[in-house]
Parts: structure tokens; C-alpha cells; sequence
């Protein structure tokens, strides 16, 4: 009885131990940073090229920062009519940088930390706060309550996490 006791104890440390070993393993960093990571895919050329006019390249090229940023894809960008070429003349730089901003958040958020939980707000670089749906949905709100859904989670960077969203979050009205 005591021998069986002690195989089920040891059963349940072995497997806490392995679930915190695999966690560990899927959130290591990656080697590109998240700037190297946008550059290389192909699908951000607006958000790249909104980085380098507000200068916010550097912010996201810097190995030893620790953010997490909602990145929106080209196509995000396209259902508000902008793009590579027009994006950097849409806006003046100090409203870009706050919508830029408003995609980014200070540390590494893998996605269980920001799926999980109702009422849960995320404040962002720019102020404000986006604000996910809860219980394991992949859909955030942000300042004007559109929802944005994370298409592509946990992109392990050297310098933090890249969630793939489907929308352009607006801190307020464009």
C-alpha cells in the first residue's frame, strides 16, 4: 500500500516536473529578433515600413528588450486601405508611433498569459489597454471594443514573443 502511495506521488511530481520542462522548451526564446522575424516573412511589410518611419525599428531590433508585440499583418492593414507605400503619409509620426505602440507590451507574454482569464486587461506601450475575451479564446478588444484575433501565437523571438493578429488595434478613432 505504502510502495503504491509513494509510485502514484512520484507519478504526479514526474509529471508536474515534465509539463514545466515542455513549457519551458516551446517559450525559449528564438535566435532572430522580433524586427529580424518581421523583415524575413513577408507578410509585414506595412508594419515594417511604419517602423522605420516613426524610427521604431531599434526599439524592436534591440536583443536585450523583452516585449511582446501584436503584430498585424499586411492584410490587416490592407482592410483599412493602407500599405507599405501609402502608410508612412496616412498619418503624422507621433500618431503612427501611438498606434505602433498600442500594438506592444512591456515583457514576454506567451499566449497562455494572455488567452487565459476573463476580465483581464493587457496595458500597452502607448498607453491604454487591450482586453482579451477569456477562457482560451484567441480574441483581444482593444480601446474601441473591435475584437482583433490572434491568428498565429508564441512566435519565439530573441528579444520576445510575435502574436500574428488578424486587425489593426486602434487606440482610439483613426
Amino acid at each position: 500500500m505504502k510502495r503504491s502511495v509513494v509510485a502514484i506521488v512520484l507519478l504526479v511530481i514526474f509529471a508536474v516536473l515534465s509539463t514545466s520542462l515542455v513549457s519551458a522548451q516551446r517559450f525559449r526564446p528564438g535566435p532572430d529578433t522580433i524586427a529580424t522575424i518581421a523583415v524575413n516573412n513577408g507578410n509585414f511589410d506595412t508594419l515594417v515600413a511604419a517602423l522605420s518611419c516613426t524610427g521604431l525599428v531599434g526599439a524592436v531590433a534591440d536583443p536585450n528588450t523583452r516585449l511582446t508585440v501584436f503584430a498585424p499583418t499586411d492584410a490587416a492593414f490592407a482592410s483599412l486601405n493602407l500599405n507599405e507605400g501609402n502608410i508612412c503619409a496616412a498619418f503624422d509620426t507621433e500618431t503612427l508611433t501611438t498606434i505602433l505602440l498600442y500594438h506592444v507590451t512591456d515583457g514576454r507574454r506567451p499566449s497562455p498569459s494572455v488567452i487565459n482569464g476573463s476580465n483581464k486587461q493587457i496595458k500597452m506601450l502607448a498607453g491604454g489597454s487591450i482586453f482579451p475575451a477569456g477562457r482560451g479564446s484567441t480574441a483581444l478588444f482593444d480601446n474601441l471594443g473591435r475584437q482583433i484575433n490572434i491568428t498565429a501565437a508564441d512566435v519565439m523571438a530573441r528579444n520576445g514573443i510575435i502574436h500574428i493578429v488578424d486587425n489593426v488595434l486602434l487606440p482610439v478613432a483613426p
